[in-house]
């Protein structure tokens, strides 16, 4: 009897141990399957965030391009530079007193030097000159030192700092001399005996 007792435990025991491995093996097999659809879903989800940031690169590049073409079209051309040559210009009713693109009198004033350099003043009583007395002719204005020692300038002349003209008048050129020593922005004046006038911005003189 005792025997058969203890038989039946041990059997009880048996068919214990054995339900609660299969729970644990269906509790693993579940869990497993569930871990499995998880990781899935996050792989499908990092997929979308990647394709939904390289469409948002697409178009802002698309964007960027847009941009730069409408700026290309919006841009003025750039308007080909005219170049100053010295000649001779008419005088007409319509011109102005200077030139608005080259800074030069208008007139039949013919310039053979430098000419922007020249202080306005200088350049208002060439063009008072040449409406008063005639076609003009500018020789010199700007001299370096070498060619200021050629002519036999002075040293401190005032055609090294481009503030003195030379010309020489074609028409009449009487009472020209005292024109000039009037003149409220002739500094220093000469007439030399060649014909040519020389003006500058110095002191009020003359040699």
């Amino acid at each position: 009897m005792f025997l058969q007792l203890r038989q039946a435990r041990i059997a009880c025991l048996i068919c214990t141990c054995l339900a609660v491995a299969s729970c644990s093996q269906t509790a693993t097999s579940t869990y497993s399957g569930g871990r499995t659809a998880t990781q899935s879903d996050m792989e499908l989800r990092k997929k979308k965030i990647l394709a939904a940031r390289e469409r948002a690169r697409a178009k802002q590049a698309e964007k960027r391009a847009a941009f730069k073409a409408s700026a290309k079209k919006r841009r003025p051309a750039a308007k080909p530079q005219k170049t100053a040559k010295l000649v001779t210009v008419k005088t007409t009713r319509s011109t102005k007193a200077y030139a608005a693109s080259a800074g030069r009198p208008s007139g039949k004033i013919s310039i053979n030097a430098p000419w922007k350099c020249v202080p306005g003043r200088l350049k208002k009583v060439i063009s008072d000159v040449r409406k008063r007395y005639g076609p003009v002719v500018v020789n010199s204005t700007h001299r370096s030192k070498r060619r200021n020692r050629i002519v036999g300038g002075k040293r401190k002349s005032y055609h090294l700092r481009c503030q003195a003209v030379d010309f020489r008048v074609k028409g009449s050129t009487k009472g020209l001399t005292r024109f000039l020593a009037r003149h409220p922005h002739v500094g220093g004046y000469k007439r030399y005996r060649s014909g040519f006038y020389h003006i500058d911005t110095g002191p009020k003189r003359t040699w």
